[in-house]
């Protein structure tokens, strides 16, 4: 019995000794990342920018490999699926992660299916009108939504996307009502506002078109004011209780060891502090919003629940 026992302690110490020597070793071979969207998009250009500053520290090669397809989620199922080894991560989106599980069946689990890595992004969406509107404030928004019923028309990047799931518990907020008009994405919302074709819109990468004098931006969504734009309320700012939570990270799946997932935070935080990843989020007009691992995974679990709640409120099923 006593040998048997020592046996059992002996095989347990071999196989920790060869996980922390295969951790510590790691990696071994090139590592992929998952993007949910299509090349070219600012998810991907992200990424692939900070992907090729972090293989310099790592010594291995990182490979980005598109799988766009059902609003983001074909990538992050295939995510959740993937060998817990570090050699397959995926970047994820607010979407995928705290809005289209609550409206469809999906194949994985955000919460219990990943661990969260870092966040390095997250663009400010604001609710913006072109610069010849009338409206000068939110509150004249309002007022005429209450007053017009569904007459006013806001265009955003899809059909039950962050910004419209948004947008449509700001009505029940205010008391105003709207016609949503969906686009192909934010590049197309946008330029429907420039054409005057919407009477507003809720858009990420407004920075230019406002300091060009083309539009004015009313309120911004998110839980903190774009620090390119202080004077800019959110909407807690103006008494209502509401923000759209824009992250763009990286996850892992679930039972990836410890070890590797902070080795895998600490090389990405390093590179988004870098002067080079600064100034190529500058130019492509994103904001950086570093999140470390433990900041990052309770960021997902409270706007996973504060989505499910809302989307329970507007009664949105399945």
């Amino acid at each position: 019995m006593k040998n048997t026992f020592k046996l059992l302690v002996l095989s347990l110490s071999l196989i920790f000794l060869m996980s922390s020597l295969a951790c510590a070793a790691y990696p071994e071979r090139p590592i992929k990342i998952l993007i949910p969207y299509g090349a070219g998009g600012t998810t991907d250009i992200g990424v692939r920018m900070l992907a090729s500053i972090v293989e310099k520290d790592l010594g291995q090669p990182i490979v980005v490999e598109n799988k766009p397809g059902g609003s983001g989620t074909i990538a992050l199922a295939a995510g959740a699926k993937a060998a817990a080894d570090g050699y397959t991560l995926t970047a994820v989106t607010s979407s995928p992660m705290f809005i289209t599980p609550h409206l469809r069946n999906v194949s994985y689990n955000p919460i219990e299916d990943f661990t969260a890595i870092m966040n390095y992004s997250g663009p400010y969406h604001g609710i913006t009108v072109p610069a010849s509107s009338d409206w000068k404030s939110f509150e004249d928004m309002v007022k005429y939504g209450k007053a017009n019923p569904n007459k006013g028309t806001y265009g955003t990047a899809g059909t039950f996307g962050g910004a419209h799931i948004s947008m449509l518990y700001v009505e029940k907020l205010t008391g105003s009502t709207f016609t949503h008009l969906p686009f192909k994405g934010s590049a197309a919302a946008t330029a429907a506002i420039l054409g005057g074709h919407v009477n507003f819109g809720i858009v990420p990468q407004y920075a230019d078109h406002v300091e060009a004098g083309n539009v004015r931006v009313l309120a911004v969504l998110d839980g903190t004011r774009d620090p390119d734009f202080p004077n800019v309320p959110t909407l807690r700012d103006l008494g209502y209780d509401w923000e759209f939570a824009s992250v763009v990270g990286l996850v892992a799946p679930a039972g990836t060891d410890s070890s590797i997932i902070s080795k895998l935070e600490k090389a990405f935080i390093a590179a988004a502090n870098t002067a080079e990843f600064k100034e190529f989020m500058k130019k492509a007009n994103l904001p950086i919003r570093i999140m470390n691992s433990e900041e990052f995974s309770g960021v997902l679990k409270k706007n996973y629940l504060g989505y499910q709640g809302a989307i329970k409120e507007l009664n949105l099923t399945k």
